[in-house]
């Protein structure tokens, strides 16, 4: 979770205005958290308070329940974090009527900038693709949002269960996006657009993550790339932290937490990390 929310920060000043290189400031004071953020922030909330998941129906639907309420309070207090318009239409409805609005059907990238909290929460790749569709399908029930969202899962659990890089590019490959074997980094600087529709950001921010050395390079690739960066930098970020930095907090984490994220924000993130047993926080 703590490296999506840094990858959307050092991506929301960059998503307009790409910067197509590598080198560039990546503690910069105007950098904030997005919708990528907040709508994380919710789906870890709403998660908690249902730990342990049970995988029942019912509980499954008192979840959405409580999920859906973590989204409309979090998109009221922040209304000008981006939130995209079918989203806000949907938040609105659900105020309206005080219960789970119909989803809209999205196969927007939105689905897999939020799902990070699942990996880390999920015992086993069956649990994961229940929670997966559970938390995605309230907003997002268009096939290829659903497959979007569990594809950085299960990217990000695989990295968190000891998966080696080739691993989790050859279930990539084999089970979600084939033409991540065909993407080229320096090619993709010269011809990437953006894109918020999962089929042609999440291969881009899952390929990010393959070429990377660590989390920072993981997001300054995405940045580089250009297109939607802050959502394809809180993707790769999210798989990143679960493959370089799970069991510790490393320096540049540790400067993120100090300088750019709000103590309310960074002591949720470690009451998420308390509540599920991770030892990352552990001084």
């Amino acid at each position: 979770m703590l490296g999506a929310i840094i990858g959307d920060m050092v991506g929301s000043i960059y998503e307009f205005e790409p910067c197509k290189t590598k080198t560039f400031d990546i503690l910069n004071n105007k950098m904030r958290m997005t919708d990528d953020s907040y709508l994380t922030i919710a789906v870890a909330k709403a998660l908690m308070k249902h730990y342990p998941i049970k995988y029942d129906q019912k509980s499954l639907n008192d979840l959405k329940e409580d999920l859906a309420k973590e989204f409309v309070t979090i998109w009221s207090s922040h209304k000008g974090a981006g939130f995209g318009a079918m989203f806000y239409e949907w938040c609105l409805a659900c105020q309206k009527s005080g219960h789970i609005a119909k989803p809209y059907n999205s196969y927007g990238n939105g689905s897999a900038m939020r799902i990070s909290p699942v990996s880390w929460i999920a015992n086993t790749e069956g649990e994961l693709k229940i929670l997966t569709k559970t938390v995605t399908e309230i907003t997002h029930n268009h096939t290829e949002g659903i497959k979007g969202a569990e594809a950085v899962a299960m990217a990000i659990y695989l990295a968190l269960h000891g998966a080696s890089k080739e691993e989790i590019k050859d279930r990539m490959i084999r089970d979600y996006y084939p033409e991540i074997a065909q993407l080229n980094y320096e090619e993709l600087i010269h011809t990437y657009r953006f894109s918020e529709i999962c089929q042609k950001s999440v291969p881009q921010a899952i390929f990010c993550f393959l070429i990377s050395n660590g989390l920072e390079d993981t997001i300054r690739n995405c940045v580089s790339i250009g297109g939607d960066c802050d959502t394809t930098s809180a993707m790769a970020g999210a798989i990143a932290e679960a493959f370089y930095q799970k069991e510790q907090i490393s320096e540049f984490e540790d400067k993120f937490l100090y300088f750019m994220i709000d103590p309310d924000v960074e002591r949720l993130i470690m009451n998420f990390h308390k509540t599920i047993g991770s030892k990352k926080f552990e001084r």
